[in-house]
């Protein structure tokens, strides 16, 4: 008799019933810590779950990619408890290592309320492999458990591996037969979870087996689900033998059940629509030895913890409870004996109070050559649109490269919590229904002891070897001990700051800096004479580079390799590289030169820009009289003799509680008088930023900044700072840029194409999710869309929509 099909619910809820009228039932209240005087295993379990947890996703595009391709991503760190986006995480470090573990790439990201994106470019650092995505924080480094999103992907290079040959799988198989709770009983009857496997890792699905006893007799068959899952219940005897029997590809596997054992306990959980009851069982030999002692059954998900009091009175002990009194998600339950050891543990999922939105069906209208998609929520969020962080890949129907085995909801309620890497995870959150519910319970029997280690718990104090990094950390060391004040320029994420510093003291530490890729930290000191000038120091930077982590996993799984078509031996894309695309509006053509310059200068400036013509060099104006006849928002005065600038909120210089900021090619300058009678024929463009935006409070009374051309001899201005290069930088965000191919009706486009990567949503006012994209090959396409809101609501769904009529 087959023994793991999907019960009826007819049938679960009989199961149930008929264990509370047949057996011994001694139903204690499980009580929380707070409820009476903690345990010892809970006094060690709170104090080793004390600190603070987090824990990482990342949502990336593809999981194949063609080299020179771009890898997009949106990184979301979560509160491990509350399973909401962090509020206090800044630091994410983002790397990608090869096969060797060895850094190729990496990127130290600014995690704002939570949530962060991204690229890497697939570059000559590249080829063809395997890869791994890893994304954590120095403050993960101080746990055991897996809160650091690891995950793999594929690299193809196509100058190389034009055509990727089908490897051919050996025929062996690895059998795991895996008792629920970790014990085989004599005289006990126990699920018996099956797991079969290839040589790459991946579950074989749909393989019959049999189990048969020393007598050459069939006990039950058994059959795996699609990921190489299965189950079947059997009860085991000391003085028998017992073999599972497999007939695969033409090939006999045998595998002896071994480990049974005269005395012990054994645990079964049987769930319903709402109740999950919990059935430990034991011998007559045991229970001589056991009857009426006290045992304890734990219940923990790795912060919240309850603890109920059982006596075994006959062989059979039975606790039902209902969902709504168990803990969201996960749920790890650990009988202890009288000595306080765990001897059992089974961790079971509970679906409530999991807060996931599902999607509804999506629509587009034509927008010129593009499509506006937008696809409603099946219920109302109910947060600000700003709260709400989703990111969409968009590839053709029949893409083979987006094949990943986790999505946010999995990687965060389910993979921190179990040893064992996780395949195909995402299926058991995504349209969730109750055969899905089955399968995940049936993955779970297989899982064993949970990530969290008795042995850890009561063994091993929080420590906090690996500091919470908020930014960058500076300590500045002084050689002159007569230097006391010292101005540290803006950056753009950082307000200038001053530090009075006693004669005594000989260094100070700055924290919370942002710099951003090649920015440098300015400093200066005030002389006697009340002047700013170059300081002599010496300065310390934390952290200084990437740290390394290492894998919670002896290893990940890939994503499958398919074929892919010898088509790939034609170069697949047209003048696709990127670095030359990412630069595209600096090529300048005829008749849209000045257009394009200003574009160029205005990304990368706050305010407005101002291009200095040949007439007005040619006028030889002054830069006071350019600033009052063309630049809105300031004011300059050079009557008194001096060059005296006002800004939208400040009088003058004079003031130097509200003064405008004036640099001149990126030098914020501190002595203006050179500024009097400024010839207008040295500058090249001007930026003028009346509102200061961008830099912080000292900007705002405004910003000017002067750019001069390199051909002009000038006076050259005051440099008073000293520059220090950051070892460490936060990147900023790229563009995502879609490759051009040279066609889009070819197997290759159709199976590694990308049409789009969009990685911060826009909510409509209607509370839809909407994007704009372009599709060249106006074929159906795939949406693959992962997200979360800052209350912890997640959101996953794929769509595909024909773009010949609404889906």
């Amino acid at each position: 008799m087959k023994t793991n099909h999907l019960p009826s619910k007819k049938t679960s809820n009989l199961l149930l019933k008929l264990l509370l009228f047949f057996n011994c039932v001694l139903i204690t209240s499980f009580s929380s810590a707070q409820q009476k005087k903690p345990s010892s295993i809970i006094k060690n379990f709170q104090e080793y779950t004390s600190n603070y947890r987090e824990t990482a996703y990342c949502h990336l595009n593809k999981s194949t990619y063609i080299k020179g391709e771009v890898l997009g991503f949106s990184s979301y760190v979560i509160d491990k408890t509350q399973k909401k986006a962090s509020q206090s995480t800044k630091n994410l470090y983002c790397v990608i290592t090869d096969k060797n573990n060895k850094i190729i790439k990496s990127q130290l990201l600014n995690i704002n309320k939570g949530v962060a994106y991204n690229t890497f470019k697939i570059d000559s650092l590249f080829t063809t492999g395997q890869y791994t995505f890893k994304a954590y924080t120095n403050w993960m480094k101080n746990f055991d458990e897996p809160n650091a999103y690891i995950e793999s992907f594929n690299v193809i290079d196509p100058e190389k591996n034009a055509f990727e040959k089908r490897k051919k799988i050996s025929n062996v198989l690895d059998v795991q037969l895996l008792p629920e709770g970790g014990h085989f009983v004599s005289d006990v009857k126990t699920n018996v979870g099956v797991t079969i496997k290839n040589e790459n890792g991946y579950g074989v699905p749909n393989i019959e087996g049999s189990l048969y006893n020393s007598s050459n007799q069939i006990v039950t068959t058994f059959k795996t689900n699609f990921l190489g899952i299965g189950k079947f219940l059997f009860t085991p005897k000391t003085n028998k033998s017992y073999t599972v029997k497999i007939n695969h590809l033409n090939k006999k596997y045998k595998y002896a059940i071994t480990g049974i054992k005269n005395k012990g306990i054994s645990i079964r959980l049987n769930q319903s629509n709402s109740k999950v009851a919990i059935e430990l069982n034991t011998n007559r030999k045991t229970l001589k030895n056991i009857k009426n002692k006290p045992f304890k059954l734990i219940i923990h998900n790795g912060n919240i913890i309850k603890e109920g009091t059982i006596k075994f009175k006959k062989t059979r002990f039975v606790k039902v409870i209902d969902y709504k009194n168990l803990l969201p998600g996960i749920n790890v339950f650990t009988l202890f004996d009288t000595n306080n050891n765990p001897i059992l543990e089974r961790i079971f999922f509970n679906y409530k109070g999991i807060n996931i939105e599902s999607l509804g069906k999506s629509s587009f209208s034509k927008i010129g050559d593009s499509l506006k998609i937008s696809i409603p929520f099946t219920k109302s969020l109910n947060e600000p649109k700003n709260n709400i962080h989703l990111s969409v890949s968009v590839l053709p129907k029949e893409t083979n490269s987006y094949q990943k085995n986790h999505n946010i909801i999995s990687y965060t309620h389910l993979q921190p919590y179990v040893k064992g890497y996780i395949e195909n995870a995402d299926y058991y959150f995504t349209n969730i229904n109750r055969k899905k519910k089955y399968d995940l319970d049936n993955l779970l029997i297989t899982q064993g002891w949970s990530s969290y280690k008795w042995s850890t718990i009561f063994n091993s104090k929080p420590i906090n070897s690996f500091p919470f990094e908020n930014g960058i950390v500076i300590k500045v060391n002084k050689n002159n001990l007569n230097n006391s004040t010292f101005f540290i320029s803006p950056l753009m994420n950082n307000n200038a700051s001053i530090i009075n510093l006693s004669k005594s003291k000989k260094s100070f530490t700055e924290a919370g800096l942002y710099p951003q890729d090649d920015e440098t930290l300015d400093v200066s000191v005030l002389n006697k004479k009340g002047k700013l000038i170059k300081p002599n120091l010496y300065i310390q930077f934390y952290p200084n580079k990437v740290p390394k982590f290492n894998n919670y996993f002896t290893s990940t799984l890939s994503p499958k390799f398919s074929v892919y078509s010898a088509e790939t031996k034609a170069e697949p894309f047209t003048n696709f590289e990127l670095n030359n695309q990412q630069n595209l509006e600096e090529v300048e053509v005829s008749g849209n030169i000045r257009r394009k310059r200003m574009n160029r200068i205005l990304s990368k400036h706050w305010g407005n820009a101002y291009l200095i013509s040949d007439n007005i060099r040619d006028a030889h104006l002054s830069l006071a009289y350019y600033v009052n006849a063309y630049v809105p928002g300031f004011s300059a005065d050079e009557t008194s003799g001096e060059f005296i600038l006002n800004g939208s909120t400040s009088m003058s210089f004079r003031n130097e509680n509200a003064s405008p900021l004036v640099y001149i090619d990126d030098i914020m300058q501190t002595d203006y008088s050179f500024l009097y009678n400024y010839d207008m024929s040295y500058v090249d463009y001007i930026i003028a930023n009346p509102n200061g935006l961008g830099e912080g409070f000292r900007g705002i009374a405004g910003v000017l900044k002067i750019y001069t051309l390199k051909t002009h001899k000038m006076r050259k201005p005051i440099d008073n700072t000293r520059k220090f290069q950051f070892p460490l930088t936060f990147s900023s965000s790229k563009k995502f840029y879609v490759p051009k191919y040279k066609t889009y009706h070819d197997t290759f486009y159709k199976e590694y194409g990308v049409i789009d990567w969009i990685p911060n949503c826009k909510i409509d006012d209607n509370g839809n999710l909407t994007f704009k994209i372009y599709n060249p090959a106006k074929t159906s396409i795939s949406f693959f869309i992962e997200g979360m809101t800052q209350k912890g609501t997640y959101i996953v769904g794929n769509k595909t929509l024909n773009t010949g009529q609404n889906q």
